[in-house]
């Protein structure tokens, strides 16, 4: 059995690669234990991670056979590759969980697939496989490649062919080996190069213009059709009399295979779901405008858009025949009976909207005559007792009671557990109670909800519901609302569909020595960088209030991580205690089984307890020197003001041990740093200045508690992610506004705070500290504002 399998592009094996024997231990953590696939440019081995104790594919590609001009395009393809498979998460793709390089040689760590290529499956079987255990793969391909050409850009995989599709022990597709796969971009006219499998590859991907989804169609078509016949097209490229080569081939499949490999793109499949439903004909019933219908709801819906036309198909005898296919034999004789006993063309469509949907079904374009309207009666009573029959809502053939003009199905969609991207969709079925015609809107508040569409008009509306997870904290659960929102006065109240996922990260594990470099999320297709520099990609923040996802590519900057499933713990103990230096909200130890929002107030709490402990250490210190051994720094005594100037910064530093960024950098220290001194400064003066007017220095202990606690909250505040930046974004559009006259001001107000701070405190000495304290607090900010964005100017300026 095989894991992965790479192409052999070059038409020769790579000497230098699958030479790793069992005793290799890789990265100080994956035991190779055999060599599964070996190409032209690199090998797979099978190997052991010794910290999770579980087993992995190992991808290795050696530049020790490519020519130098051509190295840096093989590692920016190494690099896409990876960079790709990061951001997915589809059950026919395998999983990638980590990317590092040694030496000359770069690895790529993906979950191992236990089975065999459909390549080999076709060589062992030596004859062609059967059209239905064909259009099996075939689905599972669709689907997979669906979810490849919505992604934002879409990824085209550009290698379709037996050889990179594995079928596993269970009957899984797994589509392998994006080596060549690209993102799409529409502004290009022209991104192809030599690459693809002769004969499975459209004409386009060796021509000057641009490939895209329909490409892959293409190749699909070409891999079903040597799985259909055990051969390859004689012509080199397209299709043509497919059933002369294997009979057995339905005339429908054919027909779809014969389109989706035209030599012209514009003449094949537009998407794959309109390929997939030709090619999968036998349970969709095409109309003329190309709608079509997958079950019998559909095809009512579709009935009654286009009443003429489906008067037709039952008067022929057609729909009765697609429900008998599809093995509905209970509708397919209601529509025997309704074909013999109705001669109105219309009127016989709306008696069989009404057997599928309801008695409440009508046309939408026809207004039936009394005495057509007693005829129907008479039909349907001699067909059900009671009209008000439904099987599903009008289908089920005995009597249901339905309160609610509009059906939502299903109230709850679970996506389980998912993975940083664009997760599969889920659908919700709209449909009017027993056939009534409904429309409205769809509407969620939570932004990681796409919907693929936002109205419904009609019997029967489906709505595709996908995850957007980019943006999302890890490690959590998150809960949120599709509102069914009907059309008009008092009618149904909004429907509320429950969405809920669990959101999986990935582990950020540093290199271990200078030879192993370790490339992570930060893969950039657009590096130029020497072969001998590590592959890692500087994330420009763009200094703006920014997302969850900007938030974790800044702390991403200059360093150099690997990708490892977060729930994936080296050890026992980690899988109790969670990483070394996190708590529960990040990933940690989460003893006592709180809620993601419990474990938020329990941060926030945790944070202002270490800052409200470090600044009265400050106290605790100055009260100990020997100069005020025996008089207490609490006001009126001129010591009161070494305890104020201090507490602040202190404060500050005891906030950061807890609202610090996972992994630590320093540019996201020295930006909290800078906000939670200057926050907490502000809000310690406003309160001492307040207490002044108010009580003058009555109560000194109580003004000393007050004052450590309210420049705790400040500090907490201020070193936050969501106010650190957004008092930077303040700060850099008034600097960009006002640059000297904000300098300038920053630092006189600083200024002005020390002075107000001492008040009532008789210390010129004490006055003159802290005025220079509060003007460096303001001058720090001011110096980090500016440095942040003389970087992003050149950032920009260097950017592609």
């Amino acid at each position: 059995m095989r894991g992965l399998a790479i192409s052999q592009q070059s038409g020769q094996w790579n000497s230098q690669t699958g030479q790793l024997d069992r005793r290799t231990l890789l990265h100080k953590r994956y035991h190779i234990q055999r060599v599964i696939g070996q190409g032209g440019m690199g090998a797979v081995y099978q190997a052991k991670d010794v910290k999770r104790q579980t087993v992995c594919a190992i991808k290795e590609m050696s530049l020790s056979m490519v020519p130098a001009h051509e190295r840096q395009q093989a590692i920016q393809n190494f690099k896409i590759e990876a960079k790709m498979l990061w951001g997915l998460n589809h059950p026919n793709l395998p999983a990638f969980t980590g990317f590092f390089s040694e030496g000359q040689r770069y690895y790529m760590v993906m979950e191992y697939v236990d089975g065999s290529t459909l390549e080999e499956l076709l060589e062992r079987n030596g004859s062609p496989f059967s059209e239905r255990r064909v259009l099996g793969w075939a689905r599972q391909l669709c689907d997979v490649l669906e979810y490849l050409h919505t992604q934002n850009p879409p990824i085209i995989f550009r290698d379709m062919k037996p050889g990179n599709i594995m079928l596993t022990r269970n009957g899984r597709i797994k589509l392998i080996d994006f080596g060549i796969a690209r993102f799409f971009r529409s502004s290009s006219s022209q991104d192809t190069q030599l690459l693809g499998t002769p004969g499975f590859a459209p004409p386009e991907q060796y021509g000057r213009t641009q490939t895209d989804e329909r490409s892959d169609i293409y190749s699909l078509a070409i891999t079903l059709f040597q799985m259909l016949t055990n051969t390859l097209s004689e012509s080199g490229f397209g299709l043509k009399e497919v059933r002369l080569i294997n009979p057995q081939i339905s005339i429908s499949v054919a027909h779809a295979l014969e389109k989706a490999a035209a030599l012209d793109p514009g003449e094949r499949y537009s998407s794959v779901s309109e390929f997939r439903r030709a090619l999968l004909g036998a349970g969709t019933f095409v109309f003329e405008n190309g709608d079509q219908a997958t079950t019998p709801e559909e095809l009512a819906d579709l009935c009654a858009r286009y009443p003429e036309e489906a008067g037709d198909y039952i008067a022929d005898g057609e729909i009765e025949s697609w429900l008998q296919e599809i093995g509905d034999t209970t509708l397919a004789r209601a529509a025997r009976h309704i074909r013999a006993l109705d001669d109105e063309p219309l009127a016989a469509v709306e008696q069989f909207l009404q057997v599928v949907l309801g008695p409440n079904a009508r046309l939408r374009t026809y207004a039936p005559s009394q005495n057509q309207l007693g005829a129907r009666s008479n039909h349907a009573n001699t067909m059900n007792p009671d009209p008000a029959t439904a099987r599903n809502g009008g289908r089920n053939w005995f009597t249901r009671k339905q309160t609610t003009p509009i059906l939502v199905s299903p109230r709850m969609l679970d996506f389980g557990t998912v993975y940083p991207g664009i997760s599969a969709p889920m659908v919700i079925t709209i449909s009017g109670n027993q056939g009534l015609m409904v429309s409205g809107r769809v509407q969620t508040n939570e932004a990681w909800l796409k919907l693929d569409q936002t109205e419904f008009d009609g019997m029967v509306t489906r709505i595709s519901v996908r995850l957007d997870s980019t943006d999302l904290h890890d490690s959590m659960h998150y809960t949120g609302v599709i509102f069914i929102i009907p059309d008009g006065e008092g009618t149904q109240k909004e429907v509320e569909v429950m969405v809920e996922a669990d959101i999986v990260g990935f582990t950020l594990t540093p290199p271990r020595g200078r030879r192993g470099k370790t490339i992570g999320a930060d893969l950039d297709d657009d590096d130029d960088d020497d072969d001998d520099d590590e592959l890692t990609m500087g994330t420009m923040t763009p200094f703006s209030p920014m997302s969850q996802t900007q938030i974790a590519a800044s702390a991403l900057t200059d360093v150099d991580i690997g990708l490892a499933p977060k729930k994936t713990p080296d050890s026992e103990y980690k899988i109790k205690y969670g990483q070394p230096g996190l708590i529960g909200l990040n990933g940690g130890w989460n003893p006592i089984k709180v809620s993601p929002r419990q474990q938020t107030w329990l941060h926030r709490a945790l944070a202002l307890i270490a800052s409200f402990m470090s600044a009265s250490l400050i106290y605790t210190l100055v009260s100990q020197l020997p100069q005020v051994q025996h008089r207490q720094p609490i006001p009126p005594e001129p010591w009161f003001i070494a305890v104020l100037v201090c507490i602040a910064p202190v404060a500050t530093i005891g906030a950061s041990l807890v609202n610090h960024s996972t992994p630590w950098s320093l540019r996201d220290a020295i930006d909290r740093a800078c906000t939670g001194m200057a926050s907490a400064f502000t809000v310690l003066v406003l309160v001492r200045v307040l207490w002044q007017i108010v009580l003058n220095s009555k109560q000194p202990m109580l003004q000393l508690v007050a004052l450590l606690l309210v420049t705790a909250i400040g500090a907490s505040l201020g070193t936050t992610v969501t106010i650190s930046e957004y008092i930077n974004y303040g700060m850099s559009w008034a600097m960009a506004k006002f640059y000297w006259v904000t300098i300038i001001g920053i630092t006189v107000v600083g200024g002005m705070l020390g002075f107000l701070l001492t008040l009532g405190l008789a210390s010129l000495w004490g006055t003159i500290i802290a005025i220079l304290v509060g003007a460096g607090i303001g001058s720090a900010l001011i110096w980090r504002v500016d440095y942040l964005m003389k970087q992003n100017a050149v950032n920009a300026q260097n950017a592609p």
